[in-house]
């Protein structure tokens, strides 16, 4: 077994040894380095992004200056009035807090 980094001591005193986790610390001029590569992993889209990277307002269904329009929670939604606009219709069907617009219903939805 290799004792390692060694370092001498007084006479009649043992010698330190240099260890890491029972690796010796001494410099192997033969030892071959092989890194491993880590094992990929696909993680799939969330659904927000893949609703955004479909590039379409589902309002209009234009596919410009794309956006996302969210509410806190979706009882926010009911505190709209009697009178729902098509939007907050929309997100309580789909039970979504978030809906992908165009710039123009983004600004309407604001608005």
């Amino acid at each position: 077994m290799d004792p390692g980094a060694l370092v001498d001591r007084e006479q009649g005193r043992q010698p330190l040894v240099a260890r890491f986790g029972g690796i010796p610390l001494k410099r192997q001029k033969t030892a071959v380095t092989s890194d491993r590569r880590p094992p990929q992993v696909s993680f799939p889209h969330k659904e927000l992004i893949s609703r955004l990277l479909a590039d379409i307002c589902k309002i209009c269904k234009q596919t410009d200056n794309i956006q996302v329009h969210h509410v806190r929670k979706l009882a926010d939604l009911a505190r709209t009035g009697d009178a729902q606009p098509d939007w907050v219709q929309l997100m309580a069907r789909r039970r979504r807090k978030s809906l992908v617009v165009c710039g123009s219903c983004y600004e309407r939805i604001q608005g």
